[in-house]
């Protein structure tokens, strides 16, 4: 069951980096979409077998909730 789902996710990854990497011209930008997606592809799979890991607007609350307060 597991198997079928991190399959579907790694193929549906890999649908959308052959789309956006086709449209894309500059590396850099290449670069960022396939970072962006496998990381997103790597948190699907995490979360696939750890349902109660926080989701990623907790890490960003964790990271920068300091700075937040030090500004407001």
């Amino acid at each position: 069951m597991k198997a079928a789902a991190i399959l579907g996710i790694l193929l549906i990854s890999a649908a959308i980096l052959l789309v956006e990497l086709r449209k894309c011209k500059q590396k850099k930008f290449k670069m960022v979409i396939t970072g962006i997606t496998l990381f997103s592809a790597a948190l699907s799979i995490a979360l696939l077998f750890n349902p109660h890991l926080p989701g990623p607007t907790q890490l960003m609350s964790v990271l920068f909730g300091r700075f937040d307060k030090m500004l407001g």
